[in-house]
């Protein structure tokens, strides 16, 4: 059967033998006519196929996506982990209470979600099952841990990702870059965050460095204003991490 054909009905297997296999189908996922135009419209953006493919998710896997407003990769993780896989949205509990929320009625409704699960939660209350989770992926929200607005609780939301995630599961790590040596607090006045800070969190949580990537870094990104900022909006300087979970 083709591979294409296969996304479709959900009966890829769960290993990819071949690297172009693997390629076509993240480009499946990532093709699929039925995403919304909102999302789709920001792919050459975010370079979500080399964003993937460098965190290796496959089909079958459980996939938790922090702060899934918009869909943006809840839309295409669900494709790649297709019938076998599950996507756990994770939005606010407003989200869950307004019948009106964008988001959560776009994946209630939308058939090519079906395999993805909302939980409407605040960060310091979420709770997963131990060794429920193949990856973790916190997308341009890394710094939101250090927002004001939200008041996280790092210690415990990393010790929740460590005993969520399953032996070698990974998290997936991209964010606007704050300038060099930038305190955390950057996070909070210009959603930015000094890649430095991500790493020495990971590392004092327990994590093992697995790599990173420059491909959506970008040498003109004004790194002083806020991402928000109309010159920089959608044109930040973002690095990518990928960490795993050690044996337990």
């Amino acid at each position: 059967m083709p591979l294409i054909a296969a996304v479709a009905m959900g009966s890829l297997p769960l290993n990819i033998s071949y690297a172009d296999d693997y390629e076509d189908l993240i480009k499946a996922a990532i093709d699929n006519p039925a995403r919304a135009a909102a999302n789709s419209s920001r792919d050459g953006a975010r370079k979500p196929a080399d964003v993937i493919n460098f965190m290796g998710v496959k089909p079958g896997m459980v996939v938790l996506d922090m702060y899934a407003d918009g869909s943006y990769y809840t839309e295409i993780l669900s494709g790649v982990v297709g019938d076998n896989g599950r996507v756990i949205a994770q939005m606010f509990p407003d989200a869950g209470r307004d019948s009106d929320n964008k988001t959560s009625t776009y994946i209630r409704t939308s058939d090519h979600l079906k395999n993805v699960i909302p939980i409407y939660a605040n960060i310091n209350d979420i709770d997963l099952k131990e060794n429920s989770l193949d990856q973790v992926f916190i997308i341009q929200f890394y710094h939101d841990f250090y927002y004001k607005g939200i008041e996280v609780d790092l210690n415990k939301i990393l010790s929740l990702y460590k005993k969520a995630l399953k032996p070698g599961g990974i998290i997936a790590i991209v964010d606007h870059e704050a300038i060099k040596g930038s305190p955390s607090s950057t996070g909070d006045t210009l959603h930015r965050i000094d890649p430095a800070i991500v790493k020495k969190d990971m590392e004092e949580a327990g994590f093992i460095f697995e790599g990173e990537r420059p491909f959506l870094l970008n040498d003109t990104d004004d790194k002083s204003i806020s991402v928000f900022d109309e010159p920089v909006r959608g044109k930040t300087s973002r690095f990518i991490l990928k960490y795993k979970n050690p044996p337990k």
